[in-house]
């Protein structure tokens, strides 16, 4: 019978990763709103440095959050589906009307508007896209308006988790609903979205399929070119996430199960592909909306062994731990 303590696990998860990472991610945003105040008081390239600094930092901050889309997390991924519609941005502002939590603002909000607003232009045609052109106006309030939803956002999910977190505890099953098993689905999406959006799409992967056609545009971040250090933070709150950090994770549980793969233990081959990805996007010399065509092939090798720590824990691991993995998807995994 698996008498693993799975409180003991969600616990660990709790009070040392998720809540410690969801304050520093509300930290980070009101800095962020801070230097957006300053800047639309006073639009200079001070002000503006200030600004692209706060958004860089949080952004990555932001890395810690997003792999947890569950109650009292739900709506964080929302302040970051890329590719930017930079269409409807451009609406937004020059009507000046809009509603963010409209199904055709998705993807005209969060950290990747921002990333547009402020990195499409050198320093000297943003400055004067938010002083002197004739949207300058409607820009600053698009501007402020989308980061004090990141804000807002943050603030509520770290409040929210310190009265969540007894019931995340006690909701100990492995069953649909639990949190073993809605931790289990949300790091196989999240991986599942380092794999396919932030690598393979960029390449021109449809599922497993090679269309031929990179697409460097739809990496993250495409305009402040920080697709690299997302990427790689991501997967390292991932690896802590499924290590547990220095308590009690996922390779503990499978360690408990004598879960075997190949000629070893499933636990250490999973971390030791996390590694393999890490290893992988810290070795790419450029960014990655640049070396989906300047070094494909270590682009098309990097997305490879993330389909295989994919796979390791969406199929593997969930089989082990008995966990349905209840989203859908079609490829071809």
């Amino acid at each position: 019978a698996d008498e693993f303590n799975r409180p003991d696990l969600l616990t660990n998860v709790s009070n040392n990763i998720i809540l410690p990472a969801h304050a520093n991610f509300s930290a980070a945003t009101t800095s962020l709103k801070q230097k957006k105040d300053a800047f639309i008081s006073n639009p200079s390239s001070v002000t503006l440095d200030s600004l692209k600094y706060a958004f860089n930092a949080a952004y990555l901050v932001y890395m810690q959050v997003e792999t947890y889309s569950f109650m009292p997390s739900e709506g964080i991924k929302n302040l970051n589906v890329f590719p930017t519609d930079t269409g409807q941005v451009g609406t937004n502002i020059s009507t000046g009307t809009y509603n963010l939590d409209a199904a055709n603002n998705i993807r005209a909000k969060g950290f990747p508007a921002i990333d547009y607003l402020l990195f499409s232009q050198d320093e000297s045609e943003v400055i004067a896209l938010f002083t002197v052109d004739a949207n300058a106006a409607n820009r600053k309030q698009f501007l402020n308006d989308i980061i004090n939803e990141i804000e807002t956002v943050a603030s509520n999910a770290s409040t929210a988790w310190n009265s969540y977190q007894a019931q995340f505890i006690s909701a100990s099953g492995t069953d649909i609903g639990s949190s073993v098993g809605m931790l289990v689905n949300d790091l196989s999406f999240q991986l599942e979205r380092c794999r396919r959006e932030r690598v393979g799409v960029p390449l021109g992967y449809i599922g497993l399929i090679n269309s031929g056609t990179t697409v460097s545009k739809s990496v993250e971040a495409y305009y402040s070119t920080y697709s690299k250090e997302l990427l790689i933070e991501n997967l390292r709150n991932c690896k802590v996430l499924y290590t547990g950090g220095s308590g009690t994770g996922f390779d503990d549980y499978l360690e408990y199960l004598n879960a075997a793969y190949k000629d070893g233990l499933l636990s250490d081959t999973i971390t030791h592909q996390f590694n393999i990805a890490i290893q992988k996007a810290q070795a790419m010399p450029v960014d990655f909306s640049t070396a989906v065509t300047t070094n494909k092939t270590e682009m098309e090798s990097l997305f490879i062994e993330l389909r295989k720590l994919t796979v390791l824990v969406k199929v593997d691991m969930s089989s082990q731990l008995g966990i349905i993995i209840n989203y859908s998807d079609n490829d071809g995994d």
